[in-house]
């Protein structure tokens, strides 16, 4: 049986100024990775946020980290899609890449959308703020199979 996840997780630290988030997607047969530059308190802001979202997920809520340039890029959005409360998590990531004027094709991308609920996020949520307070913690979005 395949999992089926988003982890975010510290793999390298330049304190006080950045730390450089892997991100990890699994789903069915498809899976993904990539790196993203950010803030130290990036993770426990965004963590903050979705647990705000999750008590009233009346609009998307985005959280991006590095940018689509080359340098390595996740965007995540949540989203319901019924009056039930059904969640969902889209997501797009972009890998960095090994030159400095990235050519289109340099640059693999990644998009899919992620079935969950609001319990799963509200964890995922909470999981990211204890990740912001340890980098060696690992932040992780449990989600439904297909």
């Amino acid at each position: 049986m395949a999992d089926h996840f988003l982890q975010l997780r510290v793999v390298y630290k330049e304190l006080p100024n950045l730390i450089e988030l892997g991100i990890r997607v699994a789903h069915a047969e498809w899976c993904a990775a990539s790196t993203a530059y950010v803030s130290p308190m990036f993770p426990a802001e965004s963590g903050e946020a979705i647990l705000r979202w999750v008590k009233a997920p009346n609009e998307p809520l985005n959280i991006e980290a590095g940018a689509d340039t080359g340098i390595g890029w996740m965007a995540l959005q949540f989203y319901t899609i019924d009056r039930a409360g059904h969640a969902r998590c889209a997501i797009k990531l972009a890998t960095n890449t090994r030159t400095d004027g990235p050519r289109l094709a340099e640059t693999s991308r990644f998009a899919i959308e992620l079935p969950s609920e609001l319990g799963l996020i509200e964890c995922f949520g909470k999981e990211c703020i204890a990740l912001g307070s340890d980098f060696t913690r690992e932040a992780r979005l449990t989600v439904l199979p297909i």
